[in-house]
């Protein structure tokens, strides 16, 4: 019951911060002001980082791999997730199209959740977002392959924030129908909304194809360990129907830290775990943890 309030609480806020041009005048200025105080203090990163997040500023989606974008404890990381697929394959779906880890195995090892928290990393998304960024964690998908459109398997935009930082690994080999990300690239996306009026909520196949054809629907493909940078605010997406096989992924997300939609956590951490989520981390690193 608290998530269902929280999303109406969210979305009516969405509503009102876009159709009601005194408040949108006011928190754009807001977000404006924001950007240009830290623009100076943005931190370095190196060229090729730079070329990917043009990339995904251009389109909205720019497709790397995880062993390219060379953040450490990248092995460790690839042995929980490993493991975590395992787990989620041998269980029985019961007619469900999506499963998850339970909390407890997802924190069972640190190493997974503060893979996000690496300062390179950080780095990038902060410069990408214009400020600094609030990191949430990873989540870890089974997506079945029953071919059914439901939920975010509906297009959609994310409402959290003006832009929203997400990168989704693929812990299998992923084909066009396969559960890909699919997604509007940025230069039709941002027409496509205004015809439909969109600011929140889910948008049917039939719904799209009236103001964009599917020829211009992109899926991002990839092998094991695909890295997809992308922002999820300024796109219209979703994960595609999965038909062929299950599609095995994490995600990683930050926001701003002055979010226009608030994130509760789907459940608290408990002592040890929050203990052991900070142990060692830099005050810049700590500052990136949700409140």
């Amino acid at each position: 019951m608290t998530n269902i309030l929280s999303r109406a609480t969210n979305r009516a806020k969405r509503q009102v911060i876009a159709r009601v041009p005194p408040v949108t005048r006011l928190v754009e200025g807001l977000h404006q002001s924001r950007l240009r105080d830290h623009r100076e203090h943005l931190p370095s990163i190196s060229p090729a980082t730079s070329a990917l997040l043009e990339q995904v500023e251009g389109t909205g989606v720019a497709v790397s791999s995880q062993d390219e974008l060379g953040i450490p404890g990248t092995d460790q990381l690839k042995g929980v997730l490993g493991h975590l697929k395992a787990s989620l394959a041998a269980r029985d779906p019961q007619g469900a199209s999506a499963l998850r880890p339970a909390h407890s195995e997802l924190l069972a090892d640190a190493a997974l959740w503060r893979w996000g928290l690496d300062q390179r990393l950080l780095d990038v998304v902060e410069n990408y977002i214009g400020l600094p960024v609030t990191y949430y964690g990873a989540a870890v998908y089974r997506e079945v392959a029953d071919g059914t459109t439901q939920w975010t398997r509906q297009w959609h935009r994310d409402i959290e924030d003006h832009k929203v930082f997400k990168i989704l690994v693929w812990l299998n080999d992923v084909g066009p129908r396969g559960g890909a990300l699919q997604y509007i690239p940025r230069p039709v996306s941002d027409p496509a909304v205004q015809r439909l009026r969109y600011v929140a909520g889910f948008v049917t196949d039939e719904q799209m194809a009236e103001v964009v054809p599917p020829s211009a629907w992109v899926k991002a493909t990839g092998p094991a360990w695909t890295a997809v940078l992308a922002d999820p605010a300024r796109i219209l997406h979703r994960a595609s129907p999965a038909e062929d096989q299950d599609r095995y992924s994490v995600t990683f997300t930050w926001t701003s830290r002055h979010p226009i939609k608030t994130m509760p956590p789907a459940e608290p951490l408990t002592a040890d775990e929050d203990a052991r989520i900070r142990a060692g981390l830099s005050p810049a690193q700590l500052a990136c943890l949700p409140a």
